[in-house]
């Protein structure tokens, strides 16, 4: 699950301090750039490659999230490739992830579209040969040297589609998220509790919070996801990174039913039943939950990076930000990169798709990407915040890409865990389940789903 939403980047460099990834070759062919074919990409496009296409059409299919994003950069790109008409759709999110596959699968397929991450969307799309390694690419133009190997896992691909986390990257993009924690900044004054840092402070304000009468969580928990996420945020403090990550991957051996992930579900149940999320939060949307908090209802919204600019509006800038340290003062939660940009495998514009991917990562398009309120891990330091809170966010962000504290979403791990998280968050917060029982229904629909890809694989060898 991702919201398409986004927030503006504070100014702090990553260059030089994240690891470098590794990949293996991308499609076979020949070794020119300019290649229109598909071959293996060697050398940077350039305006010559891209010019010695002809007039030419590129087809883009994205989110309907990306629609600033586009209007910004489709100009600069055909300023740039004049000879190259962009021709952009968008779909909304739901839409998008119904209808990709086949959009993808058709005789006219676009040159590059935005999958999701996860077994959902991205494993059929690689599964079924439709979009194109971009090993050769990230290697071309030195992505490996932005982002830690942890992030770029999210990408990654076995080629028939049915290991996550590790093989080919598959998809890329300049933009980061995650799920963190907004407070009210008059209400906690008025309270006398400084803005929590760390995890026991967040805890202990809560109680503070909800002894002196106020709700100290707004929560909307209508789409049943919401909830699951406040689980995430308290998981990171128990669980390592990388265990919860390869829990979504499948790797063998792992299991989200373990005691921190168990301890994070009985928490967050606690905290339902003492009151603390207020009255009727199932029947309240995530939108109408940032909405109340940003009317001054709740203490604290535990919510995504990108409501940011909206609540610093809302708010006149009484909104501060913060994502509780663990023990050894780094961060870990739900979040991930945005969604991938992939090329198809079907293209013949190569040149010019690479060079569209090479705009959009750029440092130069970093500050337009802060600009219409999403927030870029490129920029070489040099990007401007727009507030006070997004400063604040977007710092904290980059600090848990360095960190490698993004756990990804619970739902990638199958196709049915995003309805399977859903229900049994709600039957925790009920109690109508344990929180051992809530982790077992994950682990559960974990192994159903490994086996039939077991079971898969079988019957296609």
């Amino acid at each position: 699950m991702k919201s398409l939403r986004w927030t503006a980047v504070a100014g702090i460099a990553l260059t030089g301090i994240l690891a470098t990834a590794c990949g293996v070759p991308g499609a076979g062919g020949t070794t020119v750039a300019s290649d229109l074919a598909g071959g293996p990409v060697t050398q940077r496009v350039t305006a010559e490659d891209v010019k010695a296409m002809g007039d030419t059409k590129l087809r883009v299919l994205a989110d309907a999230g990306e629609e600033n994003t586009l209007k910004a950069l489709v100009p600069l790109y055909e300023k740039k490739y004049p000879n190259v008409k962009v021709e952009v759709a968008t779909k909304g999110f739901d839409d998008l992830m119904k209808t990709v596959v086949n959009s993808m699968s058709g005789s006219d397929a676009p040159d590059l579209a935005q999958g999701n991450q996860g077994y959902g969307t991205d494993g059929p799309l690689v599964k079924a040969g439709l979009i194109r390694p971009l090993d050769d690419v990230m290697r071309t133009y030195g992505w490996e040297n932005t982002f830690t190997e942890g992030a770029l896992k999210q990408y990654r691909w076995s080629p028939d589609g049915s290991i996550f986390g590790s093989g080919s990257l598959y998809g890329i993009s300049p933009a980061t998220e995650y799920v963190g924690v907004f407070y009210n900044t008059d209400k906690l004054a008025k309270l006398g509790i400084a803005p929590p840092q760390t995890y026991a402070e967040f805890t202990a304000a809560l109680d503070r919070v909800k002894a002196a009468g106020e709700q100290p969580i707004m929560l909307g928990n209508a789409e049943k996801y919401p909830a699951s996420q406040v689980i995430g945020l308290v998981q990171g403090q128990n669980v390592p990174s990388r265990d919860v990550r390869s829990w979504i991957s499948g790797v063998p051996g792992t299991t989200v039913a373990d005691p921190g992930t168990v301890d994070a579900a009985r928490t967050v149940q606690d905290w339902a039943a003492q009151g603390y999320f207020g009255p009727g939060y199932n029947g309240i949307s995530s939108d109408d939950a940032v909405a109340k908090f940003g009317a001054g209802e709740g203490t604290f919204l535990v919510a995504g990076s990108w409501n940011a600019p909206s609540l610093q509006e809302n708010m006149n800038g009484k909104v501060g930000f913060t994502l509780p340290t663990r023990a050894d003062g780094t961060r870990a939660t739900v979040g991930s990169l945005g969604l991938g940009w992939h090329i198809g495998a079907k293209t013949k514009k190569l040149p010019a798709a690479v060079a569209f991917l090479d705009l959009l990562m750029s440092d130069e398009f970093a500050q337009t990407i802060a600009d219409v309120g999403r927030t870029p891990v490129t920029g070489a330091g040099k990007v401007r915040a727009g507030s006070a809170v997004v400063e604040q966010v977007n710092t904290i962000g980059l600090k848990l890409l360095v960190d490698d504290g993004q756990n990804f979403y619970l739902d990638w791990a199958s196709t049915t865990m995003y309805d399977t998280i859903g229900a049994k968050t709600q039957d925790l917060l009920a109690k109508h389940t344990s929180p051992s029982g809530f982790a077992k229904a994950l682990q559960d629909d974990r192994e159903a789903f490994a086996a039939k890809q077991r079971t898969d694989r079988k019957a296609a060898s």
